[in-house]
């Protein structure tokens, strides 16, 4: 897209387009020769830094799958030669120079930290770690499975009550490796950690307001919260009852439960909402 004849704000209100993931100026369109990428490249960096400190990195994206190098591959390369003339930052950088690898061209591009990143709330990662979901005895792979891609997706803590053998089963069928937040437990290391331990129940007496209301407390004193499951044939046993200090039943009175994958992430929702809330 073509900028030059816009206002000083274009950047920006393009950047605040829910749709547009990455914004990139382009500098060159050149000859796929990788001497030529390397020089324009280091021109592009220096003008960036201007004898003024600042950190960069490299980003690939390879239109033409036929080129013979990958995107990471191409991206180590050119970063090894920029790191000669200002300070890589792979985590947090102050520019991107970024790179397109087309059939018969390289685009040549650079950004900003601020603009090339999307600017999008998101649950603090620290709250990742107050919420740990804890099932008794999931006994189906595809149970297992749903419960890891949960954790996948929000970074949360499951501790399975079940067989490794279960979940490397699962873990096989998703294509993953092990996964470093879910793990196999017994019943005494089950609630290891954990300051306020609930059960969710379809039989249970208290509903949402009280895990609202659990859920507060434990914002205001920084506290744990562990969320007690059984698994889709039955419920929490006795002796993990007896260790929880509430039960919760979740969503109205329809006779049906709620999968166990579903009812965690639904009480994981309600917390993190009144976190949001009571900050």
């Amino acid at each position: 897209m073509d900028l030059s004849n816009c206002g000083s704000n274009a950047l920006t209100l393009l950047r605040d387009i829910n749709y547009v993931a990455h914004v990139s100026i382009i500098d060159q369109v050149i000859n796929r020769d990788l001497s030529t990428l390397f020089t324009v490249a280091k021109e592009v960096l220096l003008n960036l830094i201007s004898n003024r400190d600042g950190t960069f990195k490299v980003i690939v994206k390879r239109m033409d799958k036929k080129y013979p190098m990958t995107s990471i591959e191409l991206a180590k390369k050119l970063g090894e030669y920029l790191a000669q003339f200002a300070k890589a930052d792979l985590e947090n950088p102050d520019y991107v120079i970024y790179i397109e690898v087309r059939e018969d061209s390289f685009i040549v591009a650079h950004s900003t930290r601020d603009l090339f990143r999307k600017r999008r709330e998101a649950i603090p990662m620290d709250w990742v770690d107050k919420v740990i979901g804890i099932v008794e005895g999931p006994k189906e792979v595809y149970e297992t499975m749903d419960l890891i891609q949960l954790s996948h997706a929000l970074g949360v803590e499951v501790r399975l009550i079940t067989s490794q053998l279960l979940v490397d089963r699962a873990l096989r069928a998703l294509k993953l490796n092990s996964l470093p937040r879910v793990r196999v437990v017994n019943v005494e290391e089950a609630l290891s950690g954990v300051d306020i331990p609930i059960v969710l129940s379809m039989h249970a007496n208290y509903n949402e307001r009280k895990l609202i209301e659990v859920s507060r407390e434990a914002f205001s004193r920084g506290l744990r919260i562990g969320l007690i499951l059984g698994n889709e044939y039955e419920d929490v046993s006795l002796a993990l009852r007896s260790r929880a200090m509430y039960e919760v039943r979740l969503g109205p009175m329809t006779g049906h439960p709620m999968r166990t994958t579903i009812a965690l992430a639904y009480a994981i929702s309600v917390i993190y909402t009144t976190w949001l809330i009571n900050q």
